[in-house]
């Protein structure tokens, strides 16, 4: 499966022009799976879901991870993370941003970074049809 680079300085956070650009970011493609398989979460104001990202550390790296699985929302953190980890072992590559140094200041702007290329991802999200998404799916591959 072709993915952006994901681990990424602060300074280098990647930008994506458009969610039909490909390679495709590992979020991304969360996105347009739940919707292509049906695992969006309709929430009760009319909104859907498919990734409901967070911010965590893996492995001391900071880290933009799905929350949405199997059609639920998980609210648990140990649990997304533990998601996320697996989905990793099969090769995805979720978006990540080295901190240049050690200490606190530095993984605070890696996760500043993270927001930013998270606000700019979901610019793109669209509730669309589950042919629309595996259409998308397969231009991408």
């Amino acid at each position: 499966m072709a993915e952006v680079r994901t681990a990424f300085r602060p300074n280098e956070a990647p930008m994506v022009s458009s969610a039909l650009a490909a390679p495709m970011d590992a979020i991304t493609r969360h996105h347009y799976k739940n919707l292509a398989e049906g695992n969006e979460v309709r929430n009760e104001d009319g909104t859907v879901s498919t990734v409901f990202t967070r911010q965590v550390e893996i492995d001391g790296i900071p880290t933009l991870v799905p929350s949405v699985w199997d059609g639920e929302i998980i609210e648990d953190e140990k649990e997304v993370v533990r998601k996320a980890k697996e989905a990793m072992r099969s090769g995805i590559k979720w978006p990540q941003i080295m901190p240049t140094h050690g200490g606190s200041a530095a993984i605070q702007e890696a996760h500043s970074k993270l927001r930013v290329f998270d606000k700019k991802i979901h610019k793109n999200m669209k509730d669309i049809s589950a042919k629309e998404a595996r259409n998308i799916l397969d231009k991408s591959n």
